[in-house]
């Protein structure tokens, strides 16, 4: 076990090996699979069965995030996936959380090296965002100021109204949308956030965010409030982004070797009675309802033209 100070408390300790994005995500995915696997976008080549994980935090401070995401999990997280139309109510554990979330996403692109391009003002942005984040985990602060916390819950979308898509609607979009999970670093003219996607949850940490309120219905109060089907404002740039993240994890997995592929078709194969009823099924034909044929990879279709 490797020592050293923690990120969070900056005490020296031994290091607990901490997921970037929480543990239970990746299990829900497996397990709601159909065969028990799932590929990250960035290695399409290889099954795996969890995430990310680096030695940052010492165990007081590991167990104070793992409070935080058993309290989303089973108060929001899995809930929601029951019952999308219900009225959820929080506290102040979803503020924690979404900023713990928030604060690991950004660190890992600091600490990745992937922030080298980016002007000094920018970079500074970043460091007080996170330094504010840091503050309210640790109880310095009672709320992240301007570095807001947005979440949006989504669900299976069955038809859209309007246009404007570049390119067109990804036509995985309902499986990106109800089981992707992702994270980046944004960065529009002005604006800087983190994205965390967990399922059906989006959330938004703000670096910095020049105008806010062209986000409505989505900022997480540091004190009370609930998630529940609403109306949403959100900028056309979110949605654009949101659509060619699922065009890019199509195109990933359209990529994988001809090897992958057999060993895709034989898991389905083997494990079809799993897989049918399985969320994993329901993102599929949601997507062949809006779609047909087109929601299949090239590859899929290839090989059924055979």
């Amino acid at each position: 076990m490797p020592t050293g100070p923690c990120l969070l408390c900056g005490k020296q300790s031994d290091l607990q090996l901490s997921h970037v994005l929480p543990a239970f995500a990746f299990r829900w995915l497996r397990e709601s699979s159909g065969n028990g696997y799932f590929r990250m976008g960035i290695q399409p080549n290889q099954r795996a069965q969890d995430g990310i994980k680096r030695p940052w935090l010492c165990s007081p401070c590991e167990t104070v995030l793992s409070r935080l995401e058993r309290s989303f999990a089973t108060k929001l997280f899995h809930p929601y996936l029951k019952e999308s139309g219900k009225r959820f109510h929080y506290e102040n554990w979803l503020i924690h959380f979404c900023i713990s979330l928030s604060w690991r996403v950004l660190h890992f692109y600091i600490k990745e090296g992937t922030i080298s391009n980016y002007s000094p003002q920018v970079i500074e942005q970043m460091k007080r965002a996170e330094a504010v984040w840091r503050d309210v985990l640790l109880g310095r602060r009672p709320h992240p100021g301007e570095h807001q916390q947005h979440i949006l819950p989504v669900d299976f979308i069955r038809s859209v109204q309007g246009g404007g898509l570049q390119g067109g609607l990804a036509s995985n979009v309902n499986r990106y949308l109800a089981r992707a999970i992702d994270m980046d670093l944004c960065q529009g003219n002005k604006t800087i956030y983190t994205y965390a996607k967990l399922g059906r949850f989006i959330i938004l940490g703000f670096v910095a965010e020049p105008e806010p309120n062209r986000w409505r219905g989505t900022k997480v109060s540091a004190s009370q409030g609930t998630i529940e089907p609403k109306s949403y404002v959100l900028p056309a740039a979110l949605l654009g982004y949101i659509n060619a993240k699922a065009k890019g994890m199509q195109a990933l997995l359209e990529n994988m070797s001809e090897q992958q592929h057999k060993k895709v078709d034989e898991a389905f194969q083997k494990n079809i009675d799993k897989y049918v009823g399985s969320d994993a099924h329901d993102a599929m034909r949601a997507d062949v309802e809006m779609f047909g044929g087109a929601a299949f990879s090239r590859r899929t279709q290839e090989d059924q033209e055979r």
